[in-house]
């Protein structure tokens, strides 16, 4: 014991740093242990889509969630789960799985559902990216296009296959001739 008083007196930063550390790990886990809502690993995520039939909600932002997400996911931002929202207060005795890109958005909305009163909170440890990298599948939503450029990108294209269809039968006659 003498000596890890020794120890202590020697080496004053460094004793410091070994009882932050400690003191940041106990609190991570006390909260951890106390919180309302679980983590979920992504076989326990399908398990839970499957056989209690979750709510999933994807709080990724609008461009994360048009490049891909799980199937039947609910797109809601983080802005849009507040108490007003009725939509998703009809949903309060379901188990609910959120999900973000990376898993760092959606505990804090999951903390937000528990004082909305959800009682089944869980949250998909990794994110979408966990998801995809456990090869599991992903739906991709293609962008939705403005009503005026959309007329104007079809008549653009059917230009182009028009001058297509020119330059092809151009090069038949030119095939047959030889």
């Amino acid at each position: 014991m003498e000596q890890v008083f020794e120890f202590i007196g020697n080496h004053p930063i460094l004793t410091g740093a070994f009882g932050l550390v400690l003191g940041i790990l106990i609190v991570t886990e006390v909260s951890r242990m106390t919180r309302r809502w679980k983590e979920l690993e992504t076989l326990d995520a399908v398990r839970l889509i499957n056989r209690e039939e979750a709510l999933v909600i994807d709080v990724s932002n609008s461009t994360d969630h048009a490049k891909g997400h799980i199937a039947g996911a609910l797109h809601m931002p983080p802005s849009r789960i507040e108490a007003g929202n009725k939509q998703l207060l009809k949903s309060r005795e379901r188990p609910v799985l959120l999900y973000c890109r990376n898993g760092q958005v959606s505990p804090q909305m999951a903390n937000r559902l528990v004082k909305l009163g959800f009682e089944q909170v869980h949250v998909l440890r990794g994110g979408l990216t966990q998801w995809v990298s456990d090869n599991q599948p992903v739906t991709r939503q293609k962008a939705a296009r403005k009503s005026g450029e959309g007329k104007r990108k079809g008549k653009n294209k059917t230009q182009a296959v028009k001058g297509d269809q020119q330059a092809s039968s151009g090069q038949e006659k030119e095939k047959a001739e030889s």
